[in-house]
């Protein structure tokens, strides 16, 4: 009966910590805080678990606080890579991406980060 009790409750810690997991920003391309040489054709922001792509998506805004125009957000095969496409050809400055997931588990996370293109 212990080892039952033991292993009920070891069950039941696993499913709360998987529960209680959220997505997390992983890697993004352009890097953030980096610097890259042209404009890029699309934000890609890696998770560590699968994101929806049509509950997702960044909103970008150019050395002046101007949005930047971006397509429909979608994802790679692992579902766990947003990919967005720029629609405009970025021009020297800093850029700001503030991104939205929403994870196969249901969770909404958000986040920000900064790149400069040369």
């Amino acid at each position: 009966m212990r080892i039952l009790t033991l292993g009920l409750a070891a069950a039941l810690a696993l499913a709360a910590t998987a529960a209680g997991a959220h997505p997390k920003m992983v890697a993004a391309s352009p890097a953030a805080g980096g610097a890259v040489a042209g404009s890029p054709t699309a934000i890609r922001i890696s998770f560590n678990e699968a994101v929806f792509p049509k509950l997702s998506g960044v909103q970008l805004k150019g050395p002046r606080g101007a949005a930047v125009k971006t397509g429909a957000a979608s994802v790679d095969a692992t579902r766990k890579q947003l990919i967005v496409p720029v629609a405009a050809t970025l021009k020297p400055g800093r850029y700001l991406v503030a991104w939205h997931a929403v994870s196969t588990d249901t969770h909404h996370v958000k986040g920000q980060f900064g790149f400069t293109v040369k």
